[in-house]
């Protein structure tokens, strides 16, 4: 079984991402917050982050430094608003997997992190 862990101020990927992994072993679990987002990735294995960061700018790009920082091999997705696109090749020099704009859809999401998990 895989294991998602989202990050976002709103349930929106999370409930979004169920629904399209319904029929694969996906565990889908979401947090509010940098320091709940630590606790879950410290405490168990995981394969990938979804990284909103409209959630938390500031803290998102923290806590995405600090990863790379301790040589962190995590698939980390982040969702940034069409306005930050500019910031793509910065963010994924912090050690970002991939990055996608607001605007993607959930079937496009759902191909992202197949992508990414090599599936």
């Amino acid at each position: 079984m895989r294991r998602l862990i989202i990050f976002e101020a709103e349930p929106y990927w999370q409930p979004e991402l169920q629904r399209r992994f319904l029929r694969e072993s996906v565990e889908v679990a979401a947090c509010r917050s940098i320091g709940d987002l630590e606790i879950r990735v410290s405490t168990g294995p995981f394969d990938g982050v979804v990284l909103d960061l409209a959630a938390d700018v500031s803290g998102s790009l923290h806590w995405l430094s600090r990863l790379g920082d301790r040589g962190g091999t995590v698939s980390v997705i982040v969702v940034a608003a069409a306005d930050h696109a500019e910031w793509e090749w910065p963010i994924r020099e912090l050690g970002a997997t991939a990055f996608v704009d607001e605007f993607t859809g959930g079937s496009r999401m759902a191909a992202v992190c197949r992508k990414v998990w090599g599936c």
